[in-house]
């Protein structure tokens, strides 16, 4: 029967090469597709660890408060494995002033590391490298009409430090969002806590060394082992951090099924085509073979490995297209993309650079809907050539 089908296949070369190199070209565009789309959203999660840190640890119910005085906290002594790193960072609200022109902001006070994390966001000046100096959303200078050099003055009342605290601003900040860009301040730690809470801070950032993007057995154990020595904190995952990423995460497998389905969906109406012309060509030839005894169980059998030997050598071409592409994209690319839409891409702080990725489930996605469009593409073809009668089958007069 292989042979037999595979004989068919070569009667009629043009038709054959043709939906061959269409399977091929779906499935090379389909692990193109993956690999692509999976080193973007690998880079975006990235950047949201980056800036989350491993694990969060934050007073308990700290979603449900609001008063600085509830969220902030004195930083408790953590037993971190070796090479890790913690960072602190106190967040709060205050009036910025300068000369008659004020503007509420969210003021975020942050150490050194956390700080060079920012450099990408820098459209102007520097890093603040001392006390008393200050960065700016560019939004939020253009709203009090001040630049680099000038002063503004913090004014907090009614928390636990001194309230009134004046920076320099020697750097503007060009964020994603003008809304946030208009309201965001970034101070050294030490002086939002002179300013707001002295010696606390609203979170703990944890990074581990060594912990894959996609790795979170480390994180649960870690966590498991700091939360009972940690009363009235609570200590979440980056992904528990981020519950709006959380509940997207699943939906990822199911978002690229579809892309890929809809794929396969149109080779598989390019394939029936064929598979149906081919029928039609051959009736008598089929009446023949049921004159001769060939049940209708060995018809179908026949149109079905026309179809798999279809399928699977375009499939096959189409892999090693499609994992060639892949090698060189996992040593890192640029998205194609024009200079406008780049901008916007680096304003959001994600990699020039992406890295493609394909998984192993990745290639059996692929490989089943392969599969699968061969065997349903076939199923009709198979059941009408099943059904012919011998003798009106070579009666038949196309």
């Amino acid at each position: 029967m292989f042979r037999l089908a595979w004989r068919n296949l070569l009667r009629t070369p043009g038709r054959s090469l043709t939906t061959l190199g269409v399977v091929a070209l779906v499935v090379f565009l389909s692990l193109l597709f993956l690999s692509v789309y999976a080193g973007a959203f690998d880079a975006f999660l990235r950047l949201l660890l980056e800036r989350t840190g491993h694990l969060v640890v934050r007073v308990e119910g700290y979603r449900e408060k609001e008063d600085l005085e509830g969220l902030a906290f004195t930083p408790p002594p953590l037993d971190l494995p070796p090479g890790a790193t913690l960072e602190g960072a106190l967040e709060g609200a205050a009036l910025l002033i300068a000369g008659e022109r004020s503007r509420a902001v969210s003021l975020t006070g942050l150490e050194p590391e956390a700080f060079r994390r920012e450099k990408r966001a820098l459209s102007a000046g520097r890093l603040p490298e001392a006390p008393g100096e200050a960065l700016l959303g560019e939004a939020l200078a253009r709203a009090l009409r001040v630049g680099l050099g000038d002063e503004v003055v913090a004014y907090a009342p009614g928390g636990l430090g001194l309230g009134v605290y004046p920076f320099r601003v020697v750097g503007l900040l060009d964020l994603p969002e003008t809304q946030l860009e208009a309201r965001t301040l970034l101070v050294p730690l030490e002086d939002a806590q002179l300013l707001l809470a002295p010696g606390r801070v609203t979170l703990l950032r944890v990074w581990l060394p060594g912990v894959g993007l996609y790795e979170m057995a480390p994180l649960e154990a870690l966590k498991g082992e700091l939360s009972p020595r940690l009363p009235g904190l609570s200590v979440e995952t980056w992904l528990e951090a981020n519950p709006l990423y959380a509940a997207l995460l699943p939906l990822y497998d199911v978002v690229m099924g579809v892309y890929v389905g809809i794929f396969f969906a149109l080779a598989g109406l390019i394939l029936l085509n064929a598979l149906y012309l081919s029928l039609v060509e051959r009736i008598r030839e089929f009446g023949l073979l049921a004159a001769l005894g060939l049940t209708g169980r060995r018809v179908m059998a026949l149109v079905l490995w026309e179809s798999l030997l279809l399928v699977g050598v375009g499939a096959g071409v189409g892999l090693l297209l499609g994992l060639g592409v892949h090698l060189t994209l996992a040593d890192g690319f640029r998205l194609p993309l024009p200079q406008a839409l780049l901008e916007q891409y680096r304003e959001f702080g994600l990699p020039e650079v992406l890295y493609g990725r394909l998984s192993p489930k990745d290639l059996l996605l692929t490989l089943g809907y392969a599969v699968g469009v061969a065997v349903l593409a076939a199923l009709w073809p198979a059941y009408l050539a099943s059904r012919l009668e011998p003798v009106e089958a070579m009666r038949y007069v196309p």
